[in-house]
C-alpha cells in the first residue's frame, strides 16, 4: 500500500512539474483574453467601431450568430460583419450616455494552442427613447485563433435565454 501511494505522490508531482510551463502560458493566454472581452463589453457599451474591428477576423469565413429582440440571425463573412458593425455603432453611439448598457457574466476561457474558446453569459439595457426599457439576456460561445500575435474572434453565436 505504501509502495501505491509512493507511486503516486512522485506522479503527482512528475505531472505538476511538466505541465507548469503550460499554465503560465494558459495564464497569460488567459488574461489576454479577459482584457479582449472587457474591450468587447466597452465597445458594445459605446458604439466603439474601431475595437470591433480590431476584435473580429478580417476574412470571409468569419461567422457570427447575433440575436435580435425577435429573431436570430448569420452574419457571414467580414465584409457582412463590418457592413453590420457600422449600422450598430452608429446606433449605440447616438443613444444618451448610459442609455445602452452590455455586460459578459461568467466567462470562461479555454485555451488549445492558439485556439481557444470562450463561453458566457451577457445581459443587453437599453431605456428606450419613447420611454420604458429593453432588456434582453443569453448566451455565448466564441471561438478566437491567435494570428500573426494578435487573439481574434473567427467565429461566434449569441442567443437569447428562451422565454418561459
Amino acid at each position: 500500500m505504501r509502495k501505491v501511494i509512493g507511486w503516486a505522490i512522485v506522479l503527482g508531482l512528475v505531472l505538476a512539474f511538466l505541465s507548469s510551463p503550460m499554465v503560465s502560458a494558459s495564464t497569460e493566454a488567459e488574461e489576454e483574453l479577459m482584457s479582449l472581452f472587457l474591450k468587447y463589453e466597452q465597445a458594445m457599451e459605446t458604439g466603439d467601431l474601431e475595437t470591433f474591428e480590431e476584435i473580429f477576423w478580417h476574412d470571409e469565413r468569419l461567422a457570427v450568430f447575433w440575436p435580435e429582440a425577435e429573431t436570430a440571425f448569420r452574419i457571414d463573412g467580414w465584409t457582412q460583419m463590418q457592413s453590420y458593425l457600422k449600422g450598430f455603432t452608429s446606433f449605440v453611439s447616438q443613444l444618451p450616455p448610459g442609455a445602452f448598457n452590455f455586460e459578459i457574466r461568467q466567462p470562461s476561457v479555454n485555451v488549445m494552442g492558439d485556439v481557444a474558446i470562450v463561453t458566457a453569459y451577457w445581459v443587453g439595457s437599453m431605456v428606450i427613447p419613447e420611454g420604458g426599457s429593453q432588456v434582453m439576456q443569453g448566451r455565448a460561445t466564441d471561438v478566437l485563433k491567435k494570428i500573426e500575435g494578435k487573439w481574434v474572434i473567427v467565429h461566434e453565436h449569441a442567443s437569447m435565454f428562451p422565454t418561459p
